[in-house]
């Protein structure tokens, strides 16, 4: 099949799920075009990466930088005056940016002049503001075939984004094909919205379970207990209360944390108050092959995720679901999707949002904790839920689906046409 992937940007180093998700489509025998907003970071060096030669699949629409899209834009403005197509490409355009997208004024504007991306048999959006971007592009005709939209977490829960994009929103959810939230509880937040049920199918984001080796299972954990944690340093990620948590701790606990981010001094500042039987390291950013060497000498990897003060949300982190295959023990929060992967008591551990008295209760009584089952049935839900191998088939199907009634329709219209059913 031919395949498109639509991005705001690609590739980007925290939406690995977005790489694997293109690079299981590849190795899947798809034809594959990235179709992303600009560049990411063109030197990322993970794995699937460069193996698949996904740096040979982009294409992008913005070249250049802010003067260069204005100047793109002064055209578009110049062609409306010539052309009919032009002035119908800039109604959509400037409907688009009232409706709280500008985004898509510019994407509109930089295609001015090239030719048009052709048809898809499927289109895959991931997030909800690239899908709206891809929606308008559609209009204007330079990108066809049905379009899918993943919807992962701040998109539906940021409550800025959610108040500049509700009405875009509202026709992403009739425009589109298939509706694809990471989670039942983004399923209903859609349905809630107005998308249809029939339309709208949870699709998961997983782990390459075949290159994550479980540990032994029946190890015992250390002492110093060995803690790890790898995060962006945002708020919604909330190091801060692992922090805390770690502190109160009765036993002696070593901590790593993987990562950096906007709130790095504060949580050096507040990690700074350890005592002698804490050891709380920053290690900044480290290599996809480095993070799995850190999990396989922990005891624990830890994620209190919390809700940010604008509403926004996690998904489902994927840094868990690696963790859990791996055979780590996991201790995260009852926060967005986590409870659809995490059972509390059964898999791994869950405690309520910003309660770090309950992240150290869990970590000193973890050496008195069944290890071995945890740690079998936290593997046995990634394998059977997550694991990307699976994934890919489902939304092979999916598109195969897409591709086969987009067909349908198109030769019910020509039909039609022919009959003259589609004249007054």
């Amino acid at each position: 099949m031919k395949l498109a992937f639509f991005v705001a940007e690609f590739p980007v180093l925290s939406e690995t799920f977005v790489i694997r998700q293109v690079a299981g489509m590849v190795r899947a025998g798809h034809e594959v075009t990235v179709i992303a907003g600009q560049w990411g970071d063109r030197e990322l060096t993970h794995g699937l990466y460069n193996q698949c030669g996904l740096q040979d699949r982009v294409v992008t629409i913005r070249e250049g930088g802010r003067w260069r899209q204005l100047l793109a834009i002064g055209r578009m403005l110049a062609n409306a005056l010539r052309s009919r197509a032009a002035m119908r490409d800039l109604g959509v355009a400037i409907r688009a940016t009232l409706g709280g997208s500008p985004g898509s004024l510019v994407d509109i504007a930089s295609m001015g002049g090239r030719e048009p991306f052709g048809r898809f048999d499927a289109i895959v959006a991931h997030f909800g503001p690239a899908g709206v971007r891809a929606m308008h592009l559609q209009r204007c005709g330079l990108l066809q075939g049905p379009l899918a939209t993943v919807f992962h977490g701040f998109d539906v829960s940021d409550r800025r984004t959610i108040r500049r994009y509700r009405k875009l929103y509202r026709e992403l959810i009739d425009h589109c094909a298939q509706l694809l939230p990471i989670s039942h509880l983004w399923q209903r937040r859609l349905v809630e919205w107005g998308a249809s049920p029939d339309r709208t199918r949870v699709l998961r984001m997983g782990v390459d379970v075949d290159q994550l080796a479980m540990l032994d299972p029946a190890r015992p954990v250390g002492r110093p207990l060995r803690v790890l944690s790898v995060a962006r340093f945002t708020e919604k990620k909330g190091l801060r209360y692992a922090i805390e948590g770690v502190l109160a701790c009765r036993s002696p606990v070593h901590y790593d944390i993987i990562g950096a981010g906007p709130e790095a001094q504060r949580l050096e500042a507040l990690a700074a108050k350890a005592g002698s039987d804490k050891r709380i390291r920053f290690l900044g950013r480290k290599r996809q092959a480095e993070v799995f060497d850190a999990l396989s000498a922990a005891d624990v990897f830890l994620l209190p995720s919390v809700t940010a003060a604008g509403g926004d949300m996690e998904g489902v982190p994927v840094a868990l679901m690696e963790a859990m295959a791996k055979g780590v023990l996991v201790l995260a929060t009852r926060h967005s999707g986590i409870p659809e992967l995490i059972d509390d008591g059964r898999n791994g551990f869950l405690v309520d949002e910003r309660d770090a008295t309950a992240i150290a209760r869990v970590l000193d009584a973890l050496p008195e904790a069944p290890h071995e089952s945890l740690r079998r049935r936290a593997r046995q839900r990634i394998e059977g839920e997550f694991d990307n191998r699976a994934l890919d088939r489902q939304l092979t199907d999916l598109v195969q689906d897409m591709a086969g009634r987009s067909l349908h329709v198109a030769q019910g219209e020509r039909c039609a046409g022919s009959l003259g059913l589609d004249h007054p």
